[in-house]
């Protein structure tokens, strides 16, 4: 059971993530030079990364005593509420203006 929450928290991460990257990359690429608009959307999805996977870390870890995640519903909704929030800054806002 544990290796299936493991790969429930990695594809949230990792979808979070490229969703994130996607974002960030279409919004910027009008008003920049692509490689520029790229690099602003590897830097931000990045931090979605790791901000999402420190989510998901057990408030007591031990390396080798404790599981490596903990799934919890509060997570899942954090993360789903911090994309919601990009995606309005970064889709529907820019979208309602034209």
């Amino acid at each position: 059971m544990q290796n299936f929450d493991q790969i429930i928290v990695l594809v949230i991460v990792f979808t979070a993530a490229f969703v994130t990257w996607k974002m960030v990359k279409d919004f910027y690429i009008t008003k920049m030079n692509m490689v520029f608009a790229h690099i602003i959307a590897i830097a931000t999805s990045s931090f979605m990364l790791l901000s999402t996977m420190f989510l998901f870390v057990p408030k007591n870890y031990q390396r080798g005593q404790t599981a490596e995640v903990e799934l919890s519903f509060l997570s899942v909704g954090i993360v789903i509420i911090m994309v919601s929030i990009l995606y309005l800054f970064f889709k529907y806002i820019p979208s309602k203006d034209k």
